[in-house]
């Protein structure tokens, strides 16, 4: 156990020193924070991944075996740093995820989440514009909105616009998210051990990441001993401003 404590010890030592080498900054002891947001989007996928009598199930909502869930990611970055290069990664974002399918009678799926990450941060410097970081910790999931749409079936309503005043325009039926949590759904909220690497050149920002769940969604509850875990792939591209 020292041995790994003496190897931490100098790890960090180490890596201070080179940021402070390659940004020529000659206080890389002080405590003083370098504010950063970031504006961030990219490609998100999820599926969940079920052990079920001893047999490893990966579906996405449409119960498609080997499938997964896609959709986009966007919102606003948070970045407290240290200059010795060690720091947090946080921030709000909106996931939208959008699935076409005739496999259970309907069309089309979509949702709508709430995305926080809670990670320690790390940069490691390159050259003044250039830089490798990753962060890695906690990341919660909170489904807003979710259902399944069946565009052959539908209902005409009474709406206002501008343009054509009051007419009847038609409107599909959705199943709401009534669905979480129950009847073998996945529940509306996921934690996740979360690792994201990339880089940064200037003012943008390229990462990709994964994370594993810790939620158990128990789509196959009525099986003892069966568990269900939501995992999710991520490709973004920032700007920092």
């Amino acid at each position: 156990m020292r041995k790994y404590l003496l190897l931490a010890f100098f790890a960090c030592t180490a890596l201070t020193a080179w940021a402070q080498d390659v940004d020529g900054n000659n206080n890389a002891s002080s405590t003083e924070l370098a504010n950063s947001f970031s504006f961030v989007i990219g490609y998100v996928s999820k599926q969940w991944s079920s052990d079920v009598n001893g047999k490893t199930i990966r579906e996405n909502m449409w119960r498609e075996e080997d499938k997964r869930l896609h959709g986009i990611q966007f919102g606003i970055a948070y970045t407290p740093t240290l200059p010795m290069g060690m720091g947090i990664y946080t921030g709000l974002f909106c996931e939208g995820y959008f699935s076409f399918s005739k496999k259970m009678g309907y069309d089309e799926f979509t949702e709508f989440s709430l995305y926080v990450p809670i990670h320690a941060n790390v940069k490691l410097p390159l050259s003044e514009h250039v830089s490798l970081n990753a962060h890695g910790g906690l990341g919660l999931n909170y489904a807003c909105h979710g259902g399944f749409t069946n565009r052959d079936a539908y209902y005409w309503d009474w709406v206002w616009d501008e343009v054509w005043g009051y007419h009847r325009e038609k409107k599909n039926y959705e199943l709401d998210h009534i669905r979480y949590g129950k009847n073998g759904w996945p529940r509306r909220f996921n934690a996740a051990i979360e690792l994201n690497v990339g880089i940064t050149i200037d003012h943008f920002v390229i990462s990709g990441g994964y994370s594993w769940g810790l939620t158990d969604h128990r789509l196959y509850k009525d099986v003892p001993n069966a568990s269900t875990k939501q995992n999710k792939l991520s490709i973004t591209v920032g700007y920092k401003f």
